[in-house]
């Protein structure tokens, strides 16, 4: 018996920092869509635990690892002493410190994989629940469909938002800590934005060009991660040169995208891979389910 579940990488179209912390967290507001770069996770019947990395990125620590913390909350909220044993292989082709939610994605695909092998009749809602209390963006990980995270991220709003893109993903191979950009935030960085006109504006768009729609989003922490590495500014001037039709860095960074026609994609990869050599760079597929 072999189950495999993907952990897609996620894609924040845009992010915005809504107020103050509340419980040592900053409030945002974030549209969220999700790629086919993804991590797999593969589980088959075995008589010990045991688990396995797999990755052609630099060596991969297992200390801290979020498949160690899901285990143990999944214990909890089952209340269980230990889980039937298992062999799980995690093939990591996600950069790590990206911005693209590898970990968080990791960690969601297993909760949905365990909850199907050990048919544990989890909800969505039960699996978001214990998604929050590992880590923010898990919640919308289980999720994996565009949607708007609200409060500290935990809170979902699924969207009724299917339009597929092709996507070209660029990290320049610097690993940024989420926690030093967020302690870098200023009251000035806070926008006003309104969950309900947000969703309204992105279901509500059929008569709205993908350049003009796009132009309603932005990333609060972009110019914050830009001040620290310009090649952040480096790589999105150089999409939008290749006829992007809209780029942004996802998340804390410090992995940017660019949307595309896909008449224009190949010859903007081909750029990205000639001239930005120590980057990154994969052509994938936005909400291609």
């Amino acid at each position: 018996m072999e189950i495999i579940e993907e952990a897609k990488s996620k894609i924040n179209i845009s992010l915005n920092l809504t107020g103050k912390k509340e419980n040592n967290f900053h409030q945002l507001l974030s549209f969220i869509c999700f790629s086919n770069l993804s991590d797999q996770l593969i589980l088959t019947k075995s008589d010990i635990f045991d688990y396995e990395i797999q990755s052609s990125f630099e060596k991969i620590p297992y200390k801290n690892d979020l498949i160690f913390k899901t285990l143990e909350i999944l214990k909890k909220y089952l209340k269980l002493n230990d889980l039937p044993p298992f062999k799980l292989i995690l093939r990591k082709n996600i950069p790590l410190g990206s911005g693209l939610g590898g970990g968080s994605a990791d960690s969601a695909a297993l909760i949905r994989m365990l909850n199907n092998f050990l048919d544990l009749k989890l909800s969505k809602i039960d699996m978001i629940n214990i998604g929050a209390e590992i880590g923010s963006d898990i919640p919308a990980c289980i999720i994996s469909k565009p949607l708007i995270a609200h409060g500290r991220g935990e809170k979902i709003l699924e969207l009724d938002y299917n339009d597929i893109y092709d996507l070209l993903i660029i990290y320049p191979s610097i690993n940024i800590s989420t926690k030093e950009i967020f302690n870098l935030i200023n009251i000035k960085d806070y926008t006003d934005k309104n969950l309900l006109e947000t969703r309204d504006w992105i279901e509500k768009k059929s008569d709205i060009n993908s350049n003009d729609f796009f132009k309603k989003f932005s990333n609060d922490l972009q110019n914050i991660a830009i001040n620290k590495y310009p090649i952040i500014s480096d790589i999105l001037l150089s999409l939008n040169k290749k006829n992007a039709i809209f780029s942004s860095m996802t998340g804390s960074g410090s992995a940017c995208f660019g949307i595309f026609h896909e008449k224009d994609i190949d010859f903007a990869s081909n750029y990205f891979e000639k001239n930005f050599p120590s980057c990154f760079v994969k052509k994938t597929k936005l909400n291609d389910f």
